[in-house]
């Protein structure tokens, strides 16, 4: 029987040091402008597919510091980030389909159902 995904994940602080923070995010076109308007342009970047991604640094991603996310509790945390790994795309129904041995406390062999 395969385990549940847990509805809860330990994100901030991450007992992980935020390795999934790796690979940075994809962001939406507006995620984006948000992020320019509060932090100046060079945040993100166009990614081997033309995705807009938080672009990574020293092996994080831009807004990874003192083990977690600067961008957590502010308006401008990406839905990726946010949906991670309950939901994908901005249809709340669909489960999120991609790889999420990305975080420790988590398999691809999951249950993804809900």
């Amino acid at each position: 029987m395969k385990k549940r995904i847990p509805l809860v994940l330990p994100c901030y602080p991450c007992p992980h040091d935020s390795v999934c923070c790796s690979w940075g995010v994809e962001l939406t076109a507006d995620e984006a402008k948000a992020i320019d308007a509060r932090f100046g342009p060079g945040k993100y970047a166009l990614d081997e597919y033309k995705d807009l991604r938080t672009k990574v640094e020293n092996g994080r991603c831009t807004f990874h510091a003192n083990g977690g996310c600067t961008l957590h509790d502010q308006p401008e945390y990406p839905q990726g980030c946010k949906r991670f790994p309950w939901r994908d795309g901005d249809d709340d129904t669909k489960p999120y389909q991609y790889d999420i041995d990305i975080c420790p406390e988590l398999t691809n062999d999951m249950d993804r159902s809900f």
